[in-house]
């Protein structure tokens, strides 16, 4: 029986309507399937021993090669792509004819065939990439960039709200002869609480308060543990202030946050009284935020510190008037202040009959929402640009 081709006529059909040469490559593929049969339609010997020639094949792809050619514009390569890779293309049709092919020809066959498809994808894909090369290039050459210009910006970036305010209690206290000094955040129990007279049944060193680590450490509740360093060396006076976090087990609200910044400074000399510590943290205050700033101070505890105030200045956001960054009282607490207790300065050998001396912990923080009229804590850590442009 000889093989009969008329399975190709959808297929040359198709290649008639089309631009490309493909009824040459359809003439090629023909002459292939034939080359695999022999006159009584019986597979050839030369197929049943894999022996042969390539022939055909080579000149299928040396003629896919010349239709590939031609390809110049983008009009070209979906022209290419609509006739040799869509549902009707003839990648697709080359496929469908295998059905009539025998077994023993079939697999090389349709590797040609597989062959040919992604020579196609291939050709499609660095086609496509090397057009858009073009474009950028052309882009690139007609654009003109005049260097000497001077460029558009915003600036060079915004300083912390946080920082604003460190520099600005250095610079007030510089005056005073204090020194700024730095302590680790990672703390012992002793430098931390035991030192500050803070006995170990007190609230603030449960676990549901403080966090600690693996080895017993303690992450900083405060930098009054800087306070325990600078005192153990036993000297006078003592005038120092320190900056940096600290961190809190507690839930996050309006006017709390986990981890929070503070400012910390500790005067021990002779003839030094609560009116000295009132006065200096006014001072404080009235240069952050202009003298027309309301301040009051109200009764504290606190185991390092005897007696105990909390400095309050009126709410920027609310005015006085009651919001959810002042919990409703129009007053801002914004430090823990007091006379160190005795049993501090004994702890460090300090004669209580001989000296005296303050210290308090100011949360820079707050500090620096209230200056940037930022409602919650949580905004001065959010990375949100409106906070550093001032908006």
């Amino acid at each position: 029986m000889h093989c009969n081709p008329s399975f190709l006529r959808p297929f040359a059909l198709k290649i008639i309507l089309a631009p490309w040469d493909l009824e040459t490559f359809a003439q090629g593929f023909e002459k292939l399937l034939f080359s695999l049969f022999d006159k009584t339609g019986q597979t050839s010997e030369k197929t049943r021993t894999m022996e042969t020639k390539i022939f055909d094949v080579d000149g299928l792809a040396l003629q896919l090669e010349q239709v590939l050619t031609a390809v110049n514009t983008r009009t070209d390569l979906e022209g290419l792509r609509r006739d040799w890779l869509s549902k009707d293309g003839a990648v697709k049709s080359l496929f469908k004819q295998l059905k009539d092919v025998p077994p023993e020809a079939k697999p090389k066959v349709a590797a040609t065939v597989n062959g040919i498809k992604e020579r196609v994808e291939n050709f499609i894909r660095e086609k496509e990439e090397f057009f858009a090369a073009t474009d950028r290039a052309e882009s690139v050459s007609k654009e003109f960039f005049d260097l000497s210009l001077p460029a558009e910006y915003d600036g060079l970036g915004g300083i912390h709200p946080v920082t604003i305010i460190e520099r600005k209690i250095a610079a007030i206290l510089r005056p005073f002869g204090f020194s700024v000094v730095h302590g680790p955040e990672i703390e012992t129990e002793y430098y931390c609480f035991d030192a500050l007279n803070i006995p170990p049944h007190h609230p603030a060193r449960d676990m549901q308060d403080t966090f600690y680590t693996t080895t017993g450490h303690v992450l900083r509740t405060h930098t009054t543990s800087v306070q325990s360093r600078v005192l153990e060396k036993g000297e006078l006076p003592v005038k120092v202030a320190s900056f940096g976090r600290a961190y809190r087990n507690e839930t996050e609200d309006p006017s709390h946050q986990a981890m929070f910044h503070q400012f910390e400074l500790i005067w021990i000399e002779k003839g030094l009284t609560l009116s000295h510590l009132m006065g200096l943290i006014s001072h404080i205050l009235k240069e952050i935020y202009g003298k027309r700033r309301k301040v009051r101070f109200v009764p504290k505890f606190y185991p390092y510190t005897e007696p105990s105030i909390g400095p309050q200045i009126d709410c920027a956001i609310c005015t006085g008037g009651g919001c959810s960054a002042c919990g409703g009282s129009g007053w801002v607490t914004i430090a823990g202040a007091g006379m160190v207790h005795r049993n501090v300065l004994q702890e460090f050998k300090y004669d209580p009959a001989k000296v005296s001396g303050f210290a308090f912990g100011l949360g820079t923080s707050r500090l620096a929402s209230q200056f940037c009229n930022i409602p919650t804590l949580k905004a001065v850590y959010e990375n949100d640009l409106r906070v550093y442009k001032g908006e």
